[in-house]
């Protein structure tokens, strides 16, 4: 993790200056042909930790919340989000937002990427932001942007391959966190032991997971549950939602329907699958096949 993300006001003003040249490009680059219609790309990295990334046109995502830290950056126009139904929409080119934490955003038009991850690295590093900033969804510190929009034109247009998206996501976590992989493993051993239970095979046969992992870990279920949430900074509940979702994802890129890909991953249904997808990221998971010939999406297999 890097120590300080503050740096003097010359660097602050050359890393916005920068900033500005890479979107005023990027929003002549929106206005040609070629650039609207390429395809968007969506790429998944089982884990642990798991990551994915989208890169393509601005979406509008529903108020939600999630179990990965997200952060998104906007090439062109600037992102609008909000924490409540109820509140105004700020705009911000970029946004950091931790886990468990309820968001709206709105991307129409522009270059845009998404990436959510489940690096406890990232996570210190959302609540870190979130704490000198005093907001809830901070911008990224104008060096961090510059950077990363860096990294994302050099990517952007590509037909990836797997070793061009590992690259991708090496350069997307090495700018954030520095070198080295993010380490997923909890510290508590009994924490590590459940974690490795949880498979597509585990989230199908057991209709009580938390009580079956807290079983298999010797503790009584609220025990474990505090256990969970002190070590991972997080429900035991999100989680296995988050890893239910995940695997009905990887089963419909492998060409399951969605009523395949629910059973798969423990839904009851399509249905039941459709409203815990929209209520983790905003958006039906219809929305991101319904047209799959402008969408490549690969499975990655590690950092």
């Amino acid at each position: 993790m890097r120590e300080s993300h503050c740096p003097d006001a010359r660097t602050h003003t050359s890393a916005r200056v920068a900033v500005s040249q890479l979107i005023a490009r990027d929003i002549a680059l929106k206005k040609s042909a070629r650039w609207r219609t390429q395809p968007a790309t969506v790429i998944f990295w089982p884990g642990p930790p798991l990551h994915v990334i989208y890169m393509g046109m601005g979406l509008s995502l529903a108020l939600h919340r999630h179990y990965a830290t997200q952060i998104s950056i906007s090439l062109g126009t600037p992102l609008r989000m909000r924490t409540h139904a109820s509140k105004p929409f700020a705009e911000q080119q970029s946004f950091v937002v931790g886990p468990d934490i309820p968001h709206q955003v709105e991307t129409v038009g522009g270059a845009f990427l998404g990436f959510w991850s489940e690096a406890h690295a990232l996570a210190t590093f959302a609540h870190r932001l979130r704490a000198t900033s005093a907001s809830e969804l901070p911008a990224l510190p104008s060096d961090l942007l510059s950077a990363l929009i860096s990294v994302i034109r050099a990517f952007w247009g590509q037909v990836l391959d797997e070793a061009a998206g590992q690259a991708l996501l090496s350069n997307i976590l090495t700018t954030l966190i520095g070198p080295g992989l993010p380490d997923a493993s909890p510290d508590d051993p009994r924490i590590a032991r459940a974690l490795s239970q949880v498979t597509p095979q585990f989230l199908v046969e057991h209709p009580r997971p938390i009580s079956s992992l807290a079983a298999h870990v010797h503790l009584s279920p609220s025990r474990f549950r505090h256990l969970f949430r002190s070590e991972m900074g997080v429900s035991v509940q999100s989680y296995l939602r988050w890893q239910r979702l995940f695997v009905a994802l990887r089963t419909s890129v492998d060409g399951a329907s969605l009523t395949e890909a629910a059973h798969t991953a423990g839904f009851a249904d399509s249905a039941h699958l459709t409203r815990v997808f929209r209520a983790t990221f905003g958006l039906p998971p219809s929305h991101i096949f319904k047209n799959s010939h402008f969408i490549q999406i690969m499975l990655g297999t590690g950092c």
